[in-house]
């Protein structure tokens, strides 16, 4: 298929001179539950999703308003099982849920949307050869290119979707720095690896176990930093650690919860990057308990900036069913030539009896 593709407009139908309601041009959602307030849509601020064409064309379905009182009582009427009842000891009783910090729940108009623009034109994204294969690829590229700036992401990192949450990106991580094998071959290679080929990689005092536990069955060498007096990682028992390793030409990296899931204190991640990198150490945060409620700038590049982010957007409310987020530094991709960590549809070019490329 040849040319520029261009993603097909949905059909605007003029409700008022304040408002329009957008439908998708083979709209099927006569067919689906309604949702509350979810009949009428508007149009998105250009700012929402400023720089990606497929979903600024589509209208997202914000209401324009400049109260964030309003804007918030929409959004909860949005929330998929908002006035959800259950049977309990005690009688029927309204669900009060109170568990965002481990997951957020859906919203119908992101459904919605998904219903009636993303799943009638989905086709495989390794495939261009035909109008859906194309579409729906122009629309991943679209949506990791928008996240990427979101986050503060450069010409000089790369963004990856993985798997399940925060675990599956961290996971990539060590695959492409090269530095995880199954664990039944863990002690073997450990080894085989001389002192300046083993990474050092510092860790905090609140990771979640995602953060720490997959880094100690890395090949990685592993330091825990305590807490200082004030429940905050220790920066200065950071530096004598740094310190230590100094001189002994070893990779170092820090990998950090940016905020604790359990207190809730915020580390101080741009004290941490620069000391990180005056010692000629990587460093990434961990956004999984703060993502959703916090700016992230990755500041690529920067003294305080940082050289990974890991992120699961299923914590977002309307995120459940989203892939984990992987904001890296191209400099920690470690594998050069060799095969990818992971083999198999879109990564390869050619394939015969022989050899593959």
């Amino acid at each position: 298929m040849g040319g520029k593709m261009e993603l097909e407009q949905p059909v605007v139908i003029e409700t008022s001179e304040a408002a329009t309601k957008v439908k998708p041009a083979n709209d099927h959602s006569k067919n689906m539950p309604s949702s509350p307030s979810a009949s009428t849509w508007f149009h998105v601020s250009s700012r929402l999703c400023h720089g990606s064409e497929s979903f600024r064309n589509l209208e997202m379905g914000v209401p324009k308003v400049n109260s964030y009182e309003k804007k918030l009582s929409w959004l909860r009427s949005q929330i998929i099982g908002g006035d959800a009842e259950f049977e309990s000891p005690f009688g029927t009783r309204k669900l009060t849920y109170a568990d965002n910090t481990a997951s957020g729940r859906c919203l119908h108009y992101i459904e919605n949307f998904i219903i009636n623009n993303v799943l009638p034109f989905y086709g495989n994204t390794h495939t261009c050869d035909s109008y859906v294969g194309q579409r729906t690829t122009k629309m991943v590229h679209e949506a990791s290119n928008y996240i990427k700036r979101c986050m503060g992401g450069g010409e000089d990192d790369a963004i990856l979707f993985c798997g399940s949450g925060t675990t599956a990106a961290i996971k990539k991580l060590q695959e492409v720095m090269g530095i995880t094998v199954p664990s039944i071959m863990r002690d073997k290679v450990i080894k085989c690896l001389s002192n300046e080929e083993r990474w050092v990689v510092f860790v905090g005092p609140y990771e979640h176990h995602s953060n720490l536990l997959s880094w100690r069955q890395s090949l990685a060498e592993v330091v825990e930093i305590g807490l200082n007096e004030d429940g905050l990682i220790d920066i200065e028992a950071l530096k004598q650690q740094l310190e230590l390793f100094k001189y002994r030409n070893r990779p170092l990296l820090g990998t950090f919860s940016a905020c604790s899931n359990v207190t809730g204190i915020q580390s101080h991640t741009r004290e941490i990057a620069k000391l990180m990198h005056q010692y000629g150490g990587f460093v990434c945060f961990d956004f999984a308990a703060s993502g959703p409620y916090v700016a992230m700038d990755m500041k690529s590049g920067e003294i305080d900036g940082c050289d990974g982010m890991f992120l699961g957007p299923h914590k977002f409310i309307g995120g459940p069913g989203s892939p984990g987020i992987l904001l890296m530094s191209k400099a920690l991709y470690q594998l050069g030539n060799s095969p990818p960590s992971t083999c198999g549809g879109g990564t390869v070019e050619y394939v015969n009896g022989f050899d593959e490329k």
